[in-house]
């Protein structure tokens, strides 16, 4: 009994016979495929529509590639790899307002649209959603200019607002790194201001220029290790030993996660949880503690115990009026 192939899976078996350099012609790969000659001319025809360059060399008589390294998203797409591009998708949604995410998606949709509907599976696709996390819009004019400076790495004049102090400022700036932290975006690089290496919040840039000076990258500047023990994004101060002990009813939740890098879990026999991390700065965390309410105590370092009771005393003030 004859084999019958679908396109995706014949296209598949051309791709693998001109990388093996057969040089086959239509007859020979008809006869591999137990189809006619015809229908191996459309999918050559197919193949070139998705940009492989195939040409017909008449003296070995038969197809091959002239560009052996393209490679065709279709082709080598099978199964539950279609259906984790659909799901791409779908987590895509979570930045549909950042840039790129035309691109990506575009880029998505074009490997998509090679494959056939015979191996796609959009109704188990739909079984999965990716809720978008809160993000402040960026201009993607700034965003474009500022990934022009990049890579011509040239510095940027920057007009930015200070969320901290409320104040707007004119700032040269030569920018190392663009990063995305949950949702946010931010420019990391040297400001001549501060003569030091600062983090910059891309949605309180109002302006951006570049400028004719070019600058260097230092060879050891390493994005990890510039964060280093910052609780998200905010490089602040000493380090600071943070010791914290969680309910026994909140402990259920942070055993769940790793919330930082440096943190060490302890059960107590009580059944609360005693957590221990290094940090630089008290802000962040402070605010991520300020969340569990009732359900953490801070027990170290004595300055952010302090903090909290004050925090404490500004909710009772608030709330004793109500």
């Amino acid at each position: 009994m004859k084999k019958s192939y679908f396109q995706i899976e014949r296209l598949i078996r051309i791709d693998e016979q001109l990388r093996n350099k057969t040089y086959p012609d239509n007859q020979k790969l008809a006869n591999s495929l137990d189809v006619d000659p015809r229908t191996i001319r459309r999918d050559i025809e197919q193949m070139r529509l998705m940009g492989a360059e195939i040409a017909y060399d008449h003296q070995k008589r038969g197809y091959y590639y002239v560009n052996p390294n393209i490679v065709f998203p279709g082709m080598i797409l099978k199964g539950n790899e279609v259906l984790y591009f659909q799901v791409a998708e779908k987590i895509l949604k979570q930045y549909e307002n950042t840039p790129y995410y035309h691109q990506v998606k575009g880029a998505v949709d074009k490997i998509l649209s090679f494959v056939s509907e015979e191996v796609t599976n959009e109704k188990f696709a739909n079984y999965f959603d990716f809720q978008q996390m809160p993000a402040a819009p960026i201009d993607q004019a700034n965003y474009l200019k500022l990934e022009e400076a990049i890579h011509q790495e040239v510095e940027v004049i920057i007009r930015y607002h200070s969320m901290h102090r409320d104040i707007i400022s004119e700032r040269q700036v030569a920018p190392y790194h663009i990063l995305n932290q949950s949702g946010s975006w931010y420019l990391i690089g040297y400001c001549h201001t501060r003569k030091d290496i600062r983090t910059f919040s891309l949605n309180r840039i109002q302006e951006i220029s570049l400028t004719d000076d070019y600058f260097e990258r230092p060879p050891d500047f390493d994005l990890q290790k510039y964060l280093g023990k910052s609780f998200r994004i905010i490089r602040e101060g000493q380090p600071y030993v943070i010791q914290l002990k969680f309910s026994a009813y909140q402990a259920r939740w942070i055993r769940e996660k790793q919330w930082h890098p440096t943190q060490k879990l302890t059960p107590l026999a009580d059944g609360s949880l005693l957590m221990e991390l290094e940090v630089a700065g008290l802000s962040e965390v402070k605010r991520w503690i300020l969340q569990y309410g009732a359900e953490v105590e801070v027990l170290a370092p004595p300055e952010l115990r302090e903090e909290m009771k004050k925090e404490i005393d500004k909710m009772k003030r608030i709330y004793s009026t109500v």
